[in-house]
């Protein structure tokens, strides 16, 4: 693995660290940095700032899910994904940072409604009003991911994956079906 890599891990695996103790919003770059023997010049070498960090985490561990070609399964492995760190997920989806990781994974939300709706018109290509469905439903569901993170995340992932998808499937095809694919 390259050195560069390395290095990411390990302020990765730091700021984890970091974060089962204290709140995100309390834990400098410095303190990152003290706590892994590196300095500010290096984080800064790789991140922009702690924030950055978080989405690279997010990023790094998404990327290794599996099964994400499958119907419905991107919005269900994020949701089992978050549920298995929880404690990394509250703490980062409940800061009240500026370039927070609510806003950073927005596009994966996004992604998996726009498959749905492109699976429900059996087509490649969203038109501008499809796009819009897929907006309002990602904003939707961040929603209610962020609220459940708020609550602590205490019903477990298929509970949270039956409410989201039980008040909003049948909608969200009726929708689709209504304004969409003109």
């Amino acid at each position: 693995m390259a050195k560069p890599e390395l290095t990411k891990q390990l302020l990765a695996g730091t700021l984890k660290q970091l974060m089962e103790k204290i709140p995100l919003d309390k834990i400098s770059v410095q303190a990152i940095v003290d706590a892994c023997g590196l300095n500010r010049k290096t984080f800064y070498y790789h991140f922009q700032d702690k924030q950055a960090l978080v989405c690279w985490i997010f990023d790094r561990e998404y990327a290794g899910l599996t099964d994400l070609n499958q119907d419905n399964s991107i919005i269900d492995e994020l949701i089992a994904h978050l549920y298995a760190n929880k404690s990394f997920y509250v703490a980062a989806l409940t800061s009240k940072a500026q370039n927070n990781l609510e806003e950073h994974m927005f596009k994966v939300v996004y992604d998996g409604i726009a498959q749905k709706i492109r699976l429900l018109l059996g087509t490649g290509r969203l038109g501008s009003t499809e796009k819009m469905i897929a907006n309002y439903f990602a904003h939707a569901l961040m929603g209610s991911l962020t609220e459940w993170a708020r609550e602590g995340m205490k019903s477990s992932p298929s509970e949270e994956m039956f409410n989201f998808y039980s008040i909003t499937q049948d909608c969200l095809g009726y929708i689709v079906r209504k304004y969409a694919g003109h």
